[in-house]
């Protein structure tokens, strides 16, 4: 269900337009990969591009680090939270950029900004587990943002694609991208893995992206203890934040409800504690 084929890198290949990795990514990467990067250089790639120097320092400022005073600059920003974050969050970006949602069955917007509230509420969750000496906060917020960055390529190209979210939310005890595959041969893990390699984005993200959905990931002998981690922590965020929208679970926790609170030790209980304390945390931070 997961593998990768010639056959179906082909395939998605010559039916979906993947955008090119932009130009500021490519620089970006090019400096992280140095040896010794280089925060001054970092920021003045970024610099160069003032629509996405501003979204940075927007979400830099945002309760989400927690900064106790305001990034005026990039520069700032680099230097206080380092070329990975950065980088995720220009890579967040650039890519947001390339689907604006003209042509899409869904509203990307929508789809953007709960992606951004899904990395917010996880890093609420880590603190609450004590999760952050164990797990860098940064791959889970990168983990967080990118693991559906498929959809927007599906909603893009199929103009059903609607009907077909909406199927899969009113089947709950079925897997998610099994009702996408029945639709159209393909759904949006495998694309978003494309997407992502072709981005050049870690090779260990591009997988978590291909299995994201993947109900035997906490079971496999040969995904290691940092991405079952991250894989169970964004199954229980995405639910406490669906929760706190919408007070009802997400589509997803019934096939996961069972695996991910035997994987951090949880109780009944204990899950319905955390949930409440999580949803408290997050209205104070975030409204």
């Amino acid at each position: 269900m997961f593998d990768i084929t010639p056959e179906k890198a082909e395939e998605i290949a010559n039916n979906f337009h993947i955008p090119a990795q932009p130009i500021v990514l490519q620089q970006l990467q090019l400096e992280q990969a140095k040896a010794d990067p280089s925060p001054n250089a970092f920021a003045e790639v970024i610099i160069k591009d003032v629509a996405l120097s501003a979204s940075v320092l927007k979400t830099v400022n945002s309760p989400l680090f927690g900064l106790n005073r305001t990034v005026t600059d990039i520069k700032q920003s680099v230097m206080m939270l380092g070329t990975n974050n950065i980088g995720t969050l220009a890579t967040f970006f650039q890519l947001r950029s390339k689907f604006p949602g003209k042509n899409s069955s869904i509203s990307l917007e929508k789809f953007w900004d709960v992606a951004m509230e899904t990395a917010n509420m996880v890093n609420i969750v880590m603190d609450y587990l004590h999760l952050k000496s164990d797990i860098p906060a940064e791959d889970a917020y990168a983990y967080a943002l990118f693991r559906d960055c498929g959809i927007p390529l599906m909603a893009s190209k199929y103009q059903t694609y609607k009907e077909t979210l909406q199927q899969a939310n009113s089947q709950p005890d079925t897997i998610f991208t099994e009702i996408e595959d029945q639709a159209y041969q393909t759904n949006h893990a495998v694309v978003g893995y494309f997407l992502a390699a072709g981005w050049h984005l870690p090779k260990q993200l591009c997988q978590f992206i291909l299995r994201h959905h993947d109900t035997t990931f906490l079971e496999d002998a040969n995904v290691d203890d940092h991405d079952k981690t991250l894989y169970a922590l964004i199954k229980l965020a995405a639910n406490v934040l669906s929760n706190y929208k919408y007070n009802s679970d997400d589509v997803e926790w019934p096939l996961a409800h069972d695996q991910v609170l035997h994987f951090f030790g949880l109780s009944e209980m204990d899950y319905s504690d955390l949930e409440e304390d999580v949803k408290e945390s997050y209205s104070i931070q975030f409204g």
